[in-house]
């Protein structure tokens, strides 16, 4: 099977998720699901040869599990950050291109803790600019789309949190 397709259709699975991820309030089940797209994205990423892309969902896989079941700390996530940004740079290939994954990654990991909901909405949608571009860059046109789509779902969860405050 040809790779391009192969690596959008991977893709297409982890990407739905990421859409319905922008519709979840509560932080603690964004991190369980993203467990899930990680995985999917991260195979989708590779087979498009996305190494760094790839690399980025692995350790964000492993940091989010470690998140969810004990809580980050500063020391955890000066070492996510420094596992995500030394590994990435040794296997980057793409140049400046191939870091916008790592960059997204590691302001995500640094934010991670944010108690809001809304912050956390805010802060998926800054970060999933980064990995548009990514996307569209290595051809993997079924995350680019739904890029898009997961900004505009996380607009509505913030819409829908902002609308229960004010209830």
């Amino acid at each position: 099977m040809n790779p391009i397709l192969l690596g959008n259709l991977i893709s297409f699975a982890g990407a739905f998720l990421m859409v319905v991820i922008g519709l979840i309030k509560r932080k603690e089940k964004v991190l369980a699901v993203q467990c899930v797209q990680f995985s999917l994205m991260g195979i989708g990423n590779l087979v498009l040869g996305g190494v760094t892309g790839a690399l980025s969902n692995l350790i964000s896989l492993v940091r989010n599990l470690i998140c969810y079941k004990f809580g980050i700390t500063i020391p955890l996530k000066l070492m996510f950050i420094a596992v995500q940004a030394g590994l990435s740079l040794w296997v980057n290939t793409q140049g400046l291109i191939g870091l916008l994954p790592v960059l997204a990654a590691i302001i995500f990991t640094w934010f991670l803790d944010i108690k809001s909901d809304l912050g956390m909405k805010i802060l998926l949608i800054g970060t999933q600019c980064l990995w548009l571009v990514y996307d569209f860059t290595i051809m993997n046109y079924v995350s680019f789309a739904f890029d898009i789509m997961c900004l505009c779902a996380n607009g509505v969860g913030i819409y829908r949190i902002r609308k229960s405050e004010r209830a």
